[in-house]
């Protein structure tokens, strides 16, 4: 019996204690001697850019502290559930996601109540996820001894658009085409200069093409070409400036002389608001006069300020969670009993910290040599119940630590030195440690008892 308690003793001394459903369970195989401690909280964000997003925070500190000493408060952010913070535009490279994450801190402290951090973004298309920032405090320090109280509070994120041009194809998502037989034409011959060797044409008067887009400016690309007609342009519902262009026409209105001529910019225009959903609209106004949709050019001045239309405020799903730190004068290792588990004897390993392991046809016109399918005539709970965590320090860090655990359901505390993933894994429950060892107990004893009766019966039948 002294053996298999000494060995249950071992088993929770090498595992750390993870809060689930209230109560504190035994978890092997996570590294002992992490020295942060933290909580990890599913947060929904509404509005902007990450409407609907589910993300999961993980916010660490510093197990040792001492008065005068400062630390961070970090928050790692992952997605959760398939979801993400997404491009609202076509934008160059250098967009940048920010995010601030408030804490309510109480106790003997100075410094820094927010984490705040950002990161810049690749070359963006609609709809694109978008990388997420690490947050950090700057700078948190105990001023005197006592206890530090930091509980996680709203995380606003902000999205700021970088300043540049970015070419849209004529086949890229946010392009809807209208009215009588578009045709898609691929594989056109180099020399006709078109965006991505591809355009979409039509000879149908009335037939649109519209492209929503977030940005300050716009270009229309097509072909220069003879056989041409009048377009019409409209911004947002209103005439745009000029209202018409003609691809059959010099700047000085005489007609051309060329064919299939791409990558031409017939019309543009700038110093629009900048807004997430502006809408150009494009009309060919006559038939039997070739219109052609080579690319668009978006373009985004710089802003002074993220435009407030993507902001999004993600909240906890469970709120008044806390860690705490106690800044003490004493280096003692102390951990909460809990009926649920044993914990290490004078004898056993040293303790561990809290928490689990977080985690066609041809193309249009006589030079054709494409071919394509066209016209072939040319975005919380109410709990008020607590979450804590405490670790001591001394004024001399030690290599020892003191712990003490409670929580609501669903909480984790977050050792460090653990893989942050983003989800935090299923816990094995202490008790089938316990019910082998009880096992192994009871078989014994029923094994010693038979023997015993066999030995009782072999004398009182003479040896036999």
């Amino acid at each position: 019996m002294g053996g298999w308690g000494t060995g249950l003793r071992r088993t929770v001394a090498g595992s750390v204690l993870c809060l689930i459903g209230g109560g504190l369970v035994a978890i092997s195989g996570a590294p002992a001697g992490a020295d942060t401690v933290g909580v990890a909280l599913d947060y929904t964000c509404t509005d902007g850019v990450g409407k609907g997003t589910r993300l999961r925070a993980t916010i660490t500190a510093p197990t040792t502290m001492t008065v005068g000493q400062e630390i961070d408060v970090k928050w790692d952010l992952r997605y959760r559930d398939q979801t993400a913070f997404t491009s609202p535009g076509y934008l160059a490279a250098g967009s940048k996601l920010s995010g601030k994450g408030r804490l309510n801190i109480k106790g003997p402290w100075t410094g820094n109540d927010a984490a705040e951090g950002s990161i810049d973004q690749p070359e963006l298309r609609v709809g694109d996820p978008l990388r997420l920032p690490s947050l950090v405090t700057g700078a948190v320090g105990a001023t005197k001894e006592g206890e530090i109280s930091i509980s996680p509070r709203n995380l606003v994120v902000d999205f700021t658009p970088a300043a540049g041009e970015k070419i849209v194809n004529d086949d890229e998502a946010g392009i809807t085409y209208s009215g009588p037989e578009w045709g898609d034409y691929n594989d056109r011959p180099l020399s006709f200069n078109d965006v991505g060797r591809d355009v979409h044409a039509t000879t149908k008067g009335g037939a649109t093409v519209e492209l929503k887009f977030a940005g300050t400016g716009v270009d229309f690309i097509t072909e220069r070409d003879y056989r041409g007609g009048n377009l019409e342009f409209k911004i947002d519902g209103q005439p745009g400036v000029p209202v018409t262009a003609d691809p059959s026409k010099n700047d000085d209105g005489t007609d051309v002389n060329v064919v299939n001529a791409g990558g031409y910019t017939i019309w543009k225009m700038r110093n629009l608001p900048y807004k997430a959903d502006h809408t150009l609209l494009v009309t060919n106004l006559e038939d039997n006069s070739w219109a052609f949709v080579d690319a668009f050019k978006v373009v985004t001045r710089e802003l002074k300020n993220p435009p407030a239309e993507f902001r999004s405020v993600c909240t906890p799903d469970t709120p008044n969670v806390a860690f705490k730190i106690t800044v003490g004068s004493g280096g003692g290792v102390t951990q909460s009993p809990d009926p649920t588990v044993s914990t290490p004897g004078p004898s056993g390993p040293g303790p561990t910290t809290p928490g689990p392991t977080n985690t066609g046809p041809t193309t249009p016109g006589p030079s054709n040599t494409g071919n394509g399918n066209g016209n072939q005539n040319g975005n919380g709970a109410t709990s008020t119940s607590t979450s804590t965590a405490t670790a001591t320090a001394s004024p001399r860090p030690t290599n020892t630590r003191t712990v003490t655990a409670t929580a609501t359901p669903q909480v984790e505390i977050t050792p460090v030195g653990a893989p942050q993933t983003g989800e935090g894994p299923t816990p094995p429950s202490g008790g089938p440690l316990i019910g082998v060892g009880v096992a192994m107990l009871t078989g014994g004893v029923l094994g010693g008892l038979l023997l015993h009766r066999r030995r009782a019966a072999h004398v009182a039948g003479g040896g036999r």
